[in-house]
C-alpha cells in the first residue's frame, strides 16, 4: 500500500481496495504490506546517499520552476542541511535502458531529462521515487507489472537503484482506462469508483483490453480467472491506452 502521502490519505482507501480486490476474487499472498511500515528502511537509503555525497539540499518553490521542464541544478552547492527544504538526488550521464516486458525498449539520460529530482519532500516526507525504489530493489522483487502513466518514473527508480546498490527488476508497462478527455480514470478526474456488486461484468471488460475475451458461457468469477490465467499471454496486450467514452 501507497500511503506515505499522509495529508492526502483517505482513512477508508485501503479497506475498499482490499474490499474490491476480495469481490473480484483477486487475491494476494502473505501480508499485505505498507510503505508506512519501511520507513525505516527509506532513511536508511537516504542516509547512503547523503553519506557518498549524492544529495543535496533544496528550496527551489514550484512557482519558480513551473515553466521548466528540467530542474536546472541551482541549490546543487547546497550540500549542508538547512531548514524547510526538500533533498534532492544527483543525475548524471549514464544511460538507462528500460526493456520493457511490452512497450519498446527506451534509453533515458536523466540529466538532460528531469535533472536533479526530489527523494524527500520538503514536508518531510519521504518521495515517492526513492521509497519505490527500495520496495521494488529488494531480492524477493522479480517482476513490475504497471500502468504506462508510471513509464516516466522508471528511470528515476533505475537511478536510486544504481546508486543504492539494489537489484532492479523486470518491468512490464500496460494501458491503462482514459476517460473522454484523454485522462486516465481515477478520484482525480472524478471517475466512479468499481461497483463490486457486478464483478464478473468487470474481470470481462477488463479480461477483453487485456486481449484475452472470454467465452460468454464463462459466467463464474473463478472459471473466469482459471479460463485467463491458462491463456494469459503478456505480449499481447498491446501499447495503446484505452479511451473510454464515460467514466463508468
Amino acid at each position: 500500500m501507497d500511503d506515505l502521502d499522509t495529508p492526502r490519505n483517505s482513512p477508508t482507501a485501503e479497506t475498499s481496495i482490499l474490499r474490491t480486490l476480495e469481490a473480484h476474487h483477486l487475491l494476494w499472498d502473505g501480508l499485505v504490506q505498507r510503505q508506512s511500515d519501511h520507513i525505516p528502511e527509506y532513511q536508511q537509503a537516504l542516509e547512503t546517499l547523503n553519506a557518498k555525497e549524492l544529495v543535496y539540499f533544496c528550496r527551489c518553490s514550484r512557482r519558480q520552476l513551473k515553466a521548466l521542464s528540467r530542474y536546472p541544478g541551482t541549490c546543487r552547492n547546497q550540500m549542508a542541511p538547512i531548514d524547510d527544504a526538500a533533498i534532492r538526488v544527483l543525475t548524471d550521464s549514464y544511460v538507462y535502458r528500460v526493456e520493457d516486458l511490452v512497450a519498446a525498449e527506451r534509453r533515458t539520460r536523466l540529466d538532460q531529462t528531469v535533472g536533479d529530482f526530489i527523494v524527500r519532500r520538503r514536508d518531510g516526507l519521504i518521495a515517492y521515487q526513492l521509497a519505490t525504489a527500495v520496495d521494488d530493489g529488494q531480492p524477493s522483487i522479480t517482476r513490475v507489472i504497471r500502468g504506462t502513466d508510471l513509464s516516466s518514473n522508471t528511470p528515476r527508480q533505475l537511478h536510486l537503484m544504481r546508486l543504492l546498490e539494489l537489484t532492479p527488476p523486470t518491468y512490464a508497462h500496460i494501458p491503462v482506462l482514459l476517460n473522454a478527455a484523454g485522462d486516465k480514470l481515477s478520484k482525480q478526474t472524478k471517475a466512479l469508483p468499481v461497483d463490486d456488486t457486478k464483478a464478473v461484468a468487470n474481470l470481462r471488460t477488463c479480461l477483453a483490453l487485456l486481449a484475452l475475451g472470454p467465452p460468454e458461457d464463462c459466467l463464474d468469477l473463478d472459471d473466469l480467472l482459471e479460463w485467463a490465467i491458462q491463456r494469459w499471454d503478456l505480449g499481447a496486450i498491446g501499447t495503446q491506452d484505452h479511451r473510454l467514452m464515460s467514466g463508468k
